[in-house]
């Protein structure tokens, strides 16, 4: 039962990642388009949405949260990525979640799929 837990939460931190990158990638694009658009005329029909560049927007906050998991999480010394880990997710709590270290996609898969970082799981 425990193995199945630690199989079904590897694969949720890989599509975490996964969802990370994708949304990084949408963010780029959305960047790119409403750039284009501003410097050439032409393109005027391919601008992002408002929405698009909102969600963009909320991206580009998740990037230097991204950026220190990935780097502790590809370190090989074992218990870094756990620590860390622990140490967010505390941090998180104890300032009541005004202060962000975890990408929201990591956030999604530690805490749950349904709990927003702001919610406290319901007992």
């Amino acid at each position: 039962m425990k193995l199945r837990k630690i199989i079904h939460y590897q694969k949720q931190m890989f599509w975490a990642f996964l969802v990370e990158g994708k949304e990084t990638r949408q963010m780029l694009h959305a960047f790119l388009r409403e750039g284009r658009g501003r410097l050439l005329v032409s393109f005027k029909s391919r601008n992002p949405s408002p929405e698009e560049l909102k969600l963009a927007v909320e991206q580009l906050k998740d990037i230097p949260r991204f950026l220190p998991f990935f780097i502790v999480v590809v370190v090989p010394v074992p218990g870094v990525t756990e620590s860390y880990t622990l140490l967010a997710i505390t941090l998180e709590k104890w300032l009541g979640h005004k202060f962000r270290l975890l990408p929201s996609e990591i956030s999604k898969a530690i805490r749950g799929k349904n709990e927003a970082p702001g919610e406290e799981k319901p007992s």
